[in-house]
């Protein structure tokens, strides 16, 4: 009921004028359920820990049965079916009997059974630009926290794009010695917008001198400015790939990128990319750059964690640099395996194309991921045009890397996927026994103990999970082993990829003088 309320409230402070576009979150790429699958593993381990205290300090614990397992929020659970179905139910009661949804926009709802992440779905929509529905000029409003938000809605280019949140005041009202405010009752006043709009802006005045003195060597164009910069906005870290380890945007990384762009750019010749497509030498040159911080970065960090070896230099004679103790450290290479760390940055360079793709295209392939806990230090990021020798590029140096498409694993697949031990019990039992039997082929995926690795960080969510990457087709041998026509229907049902559904409200008035009766009221 919570749920609805509040989509009913987002709506009525929204009120847009032709579409109303619902996406939940369904089957992901593999990229983002390995950050899944850390996230669950981690808030498993941490609430285990929360509850051994509670024993510890002799609290009455509650029976699993009667407590919420957040992880049911995940697509392929029986909580998700059922939401799935009460939520196509709840769009045509509303559209029957509330006059705002009856005489509003027409509903588009793309449930957990339609693969892709939920704010994806919606940019795959606005990317279409279906004349039925699209204007020149008219204005998107997406809802939701995610910063990613920001950048995605900034590549679509599009003129009026604004992003409706909570205020944080109102969301951390709570953890700053207020009262929490039942979201129910959040009024238009609790909520702002974000118009990307004045984003542009500041990046334009950012760029003023390239902009008015015709002086880069080039035509200036803004939208490849932004592209660039949300580009530089993956190095530090996203849902995909780890951050370079010395770009620390709490460090003032963003502001390093910013600098250096722009202090390069007229050198360049041109942009650092083109939608998916990356300029090698460019981007060289521009890490390269970036990377002169690197040394005095580790140093710090050495005296931070009183660790001696962050602090050798990279040129050092007689003892491994900060270099070697970082790759042996952390992915458990010799010195000597220069083989082991150039696959490193090769993969690396591929989860970029791979993230560009993602931002301005849709999704290139659902089984891509990288296959490294760590990324590769910024100043072993050198010669990447030999990575593209066997491509074409086009007239201005510009190339992408390939992917193949492929297909999203099945929803109870992917719950295999991303799931912890510890919420087996949202599995259909063949399928949570593969994670509990210690004679399963797949059991090692599922450790009953981990460790984490601050790296640097602080805040506890912060750290790098240490948990075994899934062998895909492992995984799919030991599905192939579970009898499905065992299941019930409903687990069957759970299985089942969908489609989005359109509803049109029955509209007694035309939608135009709905509006300005909106507007009025």
């Amino acid at each position: 009921k919570k749920i609805f309320g509040y989509v009913d409230r987002l709506y009525r402070i929204g009120r847009p004028r032709k579409i109303l576009y619902l996406a939940v979150d369904g089957v992901a790429p593999r990229a983002k359920m390995n950050q899944q699958r850390s996230r669950r593993f981690r808030s498993s381990k941490e609430a285990e820990e929360t509850l051994a205290q509670l024993v510890a300090r002799g609290q009455e614990i509650a029976d699993r049965s009667d407590t919420f397992d957040s992880n049911c929020i995940t697509p392929g659970t029986d909580f998700m079916l059922k939401l799935n179905l009460a939520f196509q139910k709840w769009i045509e009661f509303k559209q029957r009997t509330d006059p705002f949804w009856r005489d509003g926009a027409t509903v588009i709802f793309s449930g957990p059974d339609v693969e892709g992440e939920g704010e994806h779905k919606v940019m795959d929509f606005i990317r279409e630009k279906d004349p039925s529905w699209y204007e020149e000029g008219m204005t998107h409003c997406l809802y939701g926290l995610d910063a990613d938000l920001i950048m995605l809605g900034l590549v679509t280019h599009e003129k009026n794009f604004v992003l409706l949140r909570e205020k944080m005041s109102v969301v951390m009202g709570s953890r700053r010695g207020g009262q929490k405010k039942d979201m129910l009752n959040y009024g238009r006043e609790d909520f702002e917008l974000l118009e990307l709009s004045v984003l542009r802006e500041m990046m334009s005045l950012q760029f003023t001198k390239f902009r008015l003195n015709n002086d880069l060597g080039f035509k200036f164009d803004l939208d490849r400015v932004i592209d660039d910069f949300v580009f530089m906005c993956m190095l530090v870290g996203n849902d995909f790939l780890p951050h370079g380890p010395h770009l620390d945007i709490a460090s003032g990384a963003l502001s390093q990128m910013l600098t250096t762009y722009t202090d390069l750019l007229s050198n360049f010749g041109g942009y650092l990319t083109d939608k998916e497509k990356i300029h090698p030498e460019r981007l060289t040159e521009f890490l390269q750059v970036l990377a002169i911080t690197e040394e005095h970065h580790f140093h710090r960090r050495g005296q931070h964690e009183k660790e001696e070896a962050w602090k050798v230099p990279a040129d050092a004679k007689h003892s491994p640099s900060y270099k070697d103790f970082y790759y042996q450290s952390k992915l458990d290479w010799d010195p000597d395996d220069v083989a082991s760390r150039r696959a490193c940055v090769r993969d690396y360079l591929e989860g970029l194309h791979w993230v560009l793709h993602y931002y301005h295209n849709g999704c290139q392939s659902w089984a891509w991921y990288f296959p490294h806990l760590y990324a590769p230090l910024v100043s072993d990021m050198t010669d990447l045009g030999e990575f593209y020798a066997h491509l074409d590029r086009d007239p201005e140096g510009f190339v992408a890397l390939p992917f193949e498409l492929g297909t999203p694993l099945e929803p109870l697949v992917q719950l295999l996927s991303v799931l912890s031990p510890q919420s087996s019990d949202l599995l259909p039992g063949p399928y949570g026994d593969l994670m509990l039997n210690s004679a399963s082929p797949v059991a090692d995926y599922y450790p009953p103990d981990f460790t984490t690795d601050p790296n640097g960080k602080r805040q506890p969510w912060e750290s790098v999970v240490q948990i075994p990457f899934i062998d895909k087709a492992q995984l799919d041998d030991a599905v192939a082993t579970i009898v499905h026509d065992d299941l019930s229907a409903a687990e069957k049902r759970r299985n089942v990829r969908g489609a989005p559904q359109t509803f049109d409200p029955p509209r007694e008035k035309p939608w135009e003088e709905c509006w300005d009766e909106w507007m009025l009221g």
